[in-house]
């Protein structure tokens, strides 16, 4: 039987979302800002997004910030109170689930799927979904792994390194090839438009002190390469006629 990915931690980590350093959370707080990176360049001013598995709101806040009328849609309430609790005015969070979204079709500009279709057993039917509601030529980004022994040893194994990490954070088998992704994107609807690789930025500090120290140094960071061996994001766009 295969390994299953342990989604409830997530509902576990109450403050640990914006201060934990021992837990693989950490990791995924520092790498928010490559995220939200990527995602700036494919929206336009005040367009509507919708934030899945938007969890305490690492990505859904700051684009509120920014003057984005932002949706975060997450299944644990305890991490909604989390991302309502920053107190960002502008940031909507909603609880649902990302296989049966609680929204009308056509009701985003743009759908976020962050570090998310390598948490479930059947992304095909998240990105159904995520295209439903996308308008015709709104843009779908989403961040994942590759499936092979780099991304084994980043994203699996090097999170054991962190004392307060959880088992199964990630597991294997849910890692996905880009070519699967555009796969299955592509019965959505969704036209392909850019991959872009990111990796931790090794050669700093922060890098060397978090593995030192067994704590997620807070200049940890992640940089944008041309590889896709191991992080990627993507961006789709759904076809106008849709």
């Amino acid at each position: 039987m295969s390994e299953q990915v342990n989604n409830a931690f997530y509902d576990e980590l109450g403050e640990q979302w914006y201060h934990g350093d021992r837990h693989a959370i950490g990791l995924l707080r520092a790498e928010s800002g490559i995220k939200l990176d990527f995602v700036r360049r494919h929206l336009l001013p005040q367009q509507r997004v919708l934030d899945v598995a938007c969890g305490g709101g690492l990505v859904t806040n700051p684009l509120a910030r920014d003057g984005y009328k932002v949706t975060g849609v997450d299944i644990s309430e305890n991490s909604l109170k989390v991302a309502r609790d920053q107190g960002v005015k502008g940031a909507r969070f909603v609880h649902g689930d990302a296989f049966q979204l609680p929204f009308d079709s056509h009701s985003f500009d743009a759908v976020l799927l962050m570090d998310f279709l390598e948490h479930v057993a059947d992304p095909g039917r998240v990105l159904a979904e995520a295209s439903r509601v996308l308008v015709p030529g709104g843009r779908l980004m989403f961040s994942t792994f590759n499936r092979n022994w780099a991304s084994r040893m980043l994203a699996i194994e090097a999170l054991r390194w962190f004392p307060e990490s959880p088992p199964n954070v990630h597991v294997y088998h849910l890692f996905l090839k880009p070519d699967e992704v555009i796969a299955l994107a592509q019965q959505c609807g969704l036209k392909f438009v850019e991959f872009q690789g990111s990796i931790p930025k090794v050669f700093s500090w922060p890098f060397w002190s978090s593995v030192f120290r067994r704590r997620v140094h807070e200049g940890f960071s992640f940089v944008f390469t041309s590889s896709l061996r191991v992080g990627y994001m993507g961006c789709f766009q759904k076809e106008l006629a849709q």
